[in-house]
């Protein structure tokens, strides 16, 4: 070590390969692979380095090392020598279970001159250690270059795991949508997404298995059979990523841990190269955003905990997260790291606490020195860290020693690592199959079930949306229709909606404005509504291999309580279990199969008996909810309907008289609908709601209205009454300082002057001079007015001596606000009872703006409707 520490001073380089001599004592008795590069440059010469968001950036200079042992001696070959002309990228090195052989991901070399979409995509390439043969996976040329394939893991079955931009499953659900087939974007819109894919060992029968809208990286096979991937969960900007598990076809998706991790800033600490430990521990390196190749390996806990603060019952709320290799590591690369650098490493699965490490030590640059990371050196601070010069190391923690097997390299470095040994091989879990774990109509029909024992369990306590009347202190008694009327319970349907996928500009050009005032919701399709049945219970059939959300509804339509945190998604056949809802920062799991706490809903008592109070006929069986009850003994109630359409089916006429039916129809409109006549005369799991301002809010605005003034019909037309000109077509301030019209805006040509007079913040208007002009008040601080003053800070006079005072516009909020229909009470509450409009407004109408506002109040909801240039 203090020679090779010598030699780092000194500037030298040292080689590591050798032919195994007679001295050579083998460190480890079994192959290592590992990926050492130079530093790729952009075209402005500035460095590069790996983005968790970016995973098909191309970085290359990349060369595929094999050595016989972990030796500094042992023989070692380039497996990628003379596989192309020109530099290579390479990543994601992962062995086979028996330790004879390995995959990688690798992209041929930049083609000079040719578009983005003709050069080369990232592939799966195998390695067998035994036939010392090198295949591409994929052998066929036209599908290998379908998409961008990488991180390619083995599964117990021999299948490959990986990820890619490929999609089939998504792309063929677009085409039964009545869309053209797109490689589709990461909710960023920056990125194609990635998702998780399955494939045979010789590259066939590839197929889709996950569909979340942003990216699933990472993946890794669990010691059950699962699979874990490194979620990006980017719905409505949540920007977290997190650690799912599922089964390999995909079924059973769910949040593992990883939620403390919300909202990272941009230079925050990020969780990469997730590798299993055998302890059951997960190896991580938590690295900076954008910040180079290094990063801090940490061990997560994940068999105790869902995230760092929320233990798993039972658990000790000490350890989530600890540190690996006892380095003092810098987590960032704005200071220097006493302890070095760390680029990449794998544990040895030997039954000892030893790790092959990618280590660089710490070398700074003080003027024209270079200099080892003395604690002198630390605290000067005009050292500057110099470029790293990475070796491949076995770090033992338990006798905290350090073995070089490969010698360091100044500017080089050691991006991926990983060793060929043997692993007890995780059960295999076989495909669900029709009628083995999947309904077999639903399967054939590209269906899944959403079944949900109470929206009332809300982390185990009874909690519903409003106040209880006195008195009906639990579940039992909120379901019961001798204690409850339907009008009592706010919470009256489910309304399910699904995330529209972008396309690329070369396919449709989808500008921000397109998405309206907040892109973060992006584009939502309605797929329809069930009641939430008295219980709190829900059950519907829903499209498979889409990304969902789900809102509470009340009977005006309006959405109640937070939204959904993360997309749901079904795959075909598949029922979808949870016990309710969850409280944001709560200190439950949720999500997490394994540890789900008991439901507050136990369903029936009794098996052959009804609920008390309610009709005889709909007998239970023990431990059934409503809604399963329900959907027993009228399957056909289990599917979405495109409007919240309730019968009371749960009273005995005996008890009392059963609650009056509630449907707020899109066929009570008298503008357009947003659903075709088709789908509302036969609603199915293909039908979509999908609304545009343009198209179905407007005409609300537009459309001739006339209400009895004391016998007088009085047009009271919105967009005729809120414009800028009377009725003589004389400029005027605008009612309610509100424009209704559907002109193009000053503001952004795309939208309507409505649409920006409604969702987003103005100034109050006056009439002045014949001109409509900001109204300008003085500017008031801590109750005092604040005076204009020069560039000395004395204050500036008027011609009468008098301080002139700063005046500012009159700002007005938003009328409404996206996402949440309840919230924009400014809006609402003059159609309300006893309100200036009361009445002009019907419940259909309020219901279709509801919707709107509740998905995010987007100007347009498929990108193919955006008008291109």
């Amino acid at each position: 070590m203090m020679l090779a520490a010598a030699l780092w001073l000194s500037g030298c380089d040292l080689g590591g390969s050798g032919d195994g001599g007679s001295g050579d004592v083998a460190l480890l008795d079994r192959p290592v692979a590992y990926v050492s590069r130079g530093e790729a440059l952009d075209d402005d010469g500035a460095p590069l380095s790996p983005v968790l968001r970016e995973p098909a950036a191309f970085l290359p200079g990349a060369v595929l090392h094999l050595r016989d042992l972990a030796s500094p001696n042992a023989r070692e070959r380039v497996l990628t020598a003379n596989l192309f002309d020109g530099p290579v990228d390479i990543r994601d090195l992962s062995v086979s279970f028996d330790g004879r052989r390995l995959l990688f991901a690798l992209r041929a070399p930049e083609i000079p001159n040719a578009d983005d979409d003709e050069q080369p995509t990232w592939n799966i390439w195998e390695y067998d250690v035994d036939s010392q043969q090198l295949r591409r996976v994929i052998g066929n040329d036209l599908i290998a270059e379908e998409g961008q394939d990488l991180a390619p893991r083995y599964l117990p079955d021999g299948r490959i795991l990986f990820v890619s931009t490929r999609q089939r499953q998504a792309r063929a659900r677009l085409l039964d949508e009545g869309k053209p087939q797109f490689a589709p974007l990461e909710e960023t819109r920056r990125e194609f997404a990635v998702a998780l894919h399955v494939m045979n060992a010789d590259g066939t029968e590839l197929r889709q298995i996950s569909f979340n809208p942003s990216h699933d990286l990472a993946p890794m096979v669990m010691d059950d059979g699962r699979v874990l991937t490194l979620r990006w969960d980017n719905k409505q900007n949540r920007n977290s990523l997190d650690f799912f598990a599922l089964h390999p076809d995909g079924t059973a998706t769910g949040l593992l841990y990883g939620s403390d991790r919300q909202n990272p800033d941009p230079d925050g600490l990020q969780f990469t190269r997730p590798r299993w430990l055998p302890n059951g521990d997960l190896l991580v390196m938590a690295r900076e955003n954008g910040g180079g190749w290094a990063g801090v390996p940490r061990r997560l806990a994940v068999q105790r905990f869902q995230r760092a603060s929320q233990p798993l019952p039972g658990e000790s709320a000490d350890g989530a997260e600890t540190e690996v290799l006892g380095l003092p590591l810098a987590p960032t690369m704005e200071t220097l790291s006493a302890g070095g650098r760390v680029a990449a490493l794998a544990p040895l699965f030997d039954g000892t606490d030893r790790y092959l490490v990618a280590w660089s030590p710490c070398r700074a640059q003080v003027g024209n020195s270079l200099r080892a990371c003395d604690d002198d050196v630390l605290a000067n601070p005009e050292a500057e860290e110099a470029p790293p010069a990475y070796g491949l190391w076995i770090f033992d923690r338990v006798s905290g020693t350090q073995r070089p097997v490969v010698l360091p390299q100044a500017e080089r470095i050691i991006s991926d690592v990983a060793v060929m040994a043997p692993r007890s091989l995780p059960p295999v879990l076989a495909d669900g199959q029709p009628g083995a774990g999947l309904d077999p109509l639903l399967f054939e029909q590209l269906s899944g079930v959403l079944d949900i024992r109470s929206v009332f369990d809300m982390d185990g306590a009874f909690t519903v949306q409003g106040a209880r009347p006195t008195g009906i202190d639990t579940l039992a008694d909120y379901r019961d229709p001798a204690l409850m009327t339907a009008a009592q319970r706010n919470v009256r349907f489910l309304r399910v909606s699904k995330a529209v996928l972008i396309p690329d500009d070369d396919v449709v050009e989808v500008p921000g404005a397109a998405f309206g005032r907040s892109a973060a919701f992006g584009m939502r399709e309605i797929l329809g509504y069930v009641p939430v049945e008295p219980d709190g219970s829900v059950r519907a059939i829903v499209p498979a291999n889409v990304p969902l959300d789900i809102q509470l509804v009340d009977a005006a339509g309006q959405a109640l309580g937070n939204r959904h945190g993360n997309w749901l998604t079904v795959r075909p056949g598949e029922t979808l279990q949870c016990n309710g809802c969850h409280a944001p920062n709560s200190a439950v799991p949720h999500g997490r199969f394994d540890a789900v706490p008991a439901p507050l809903n136990d369903g029936a008592p009794v098996t052959g008996l009804p609920f008390p109070n309610t009709d005889p006929a709909l007998f239970a069986d023990a431990g059934e909810t409503m809604a399963q009850v329900r959907a027993r003994l009228l399957p056909q109630d289990q599917a979405l309907r495109p409007d919240p359409d309730y019968v009371d089916i749960w009273t005995d006429p005996a008890v009392r008289a059963v609650d009056d039916p509630l449907r707020l129809g899109y066929d009570a409109l008298a503008t357009p609908a947003p659903a075709t006549e088709d789908c509302l005369a036969d609603w199915s799991t293909l039908c979509r709601a999908i609304i545009h301002y343009p198209n179905h809010i407007q005409p609300l605005w537009d459309l001739p209205r006339e209400v009895d003034d004391n016998g007088t019909l009085v047009d009271v037309t919105c967009s005729g009454c809120h414009t800028r000109r009377d009725a003589m077509s004389q400029l005027q301030v605008a009612p309610a300082q509100l424009e209704l019209t559907g002109d193009a805006s000053g503001q952004q040509p795309l939208h309507m002057t409505s649409y920006r007079e409604l969702l987003f913040p103005d100034t109050e208007l006056t009439l002045q001079d014949g001109a409509l002009v900001e109204l300008l008040v003085p500017l008031i601080e801590n109750g005092q007015p604040v005076y204009e003053v020069d560039e000395e800070g004395e204050l500036r006079l008027d011609e009468n001596g008098d301080p002139i005072p700063v005046m500012v516009p009159v700002q007005l909020g938003q009328r409404m606000n996206p996402g949440n229909a309840r919230g924009s009470a400014r809006f609402f509450l003059p159609f309300a009872s006893g309100g200036s409009h009361a009445g002009w407004l019907s419940p259909e109408e309020i219901r279709l703006l509801s919707e709107w506002l509740d998905g995010g109040g987007q100007y347009y909801n498929d990108p193919f409707e955006v008008p291109q240039t």
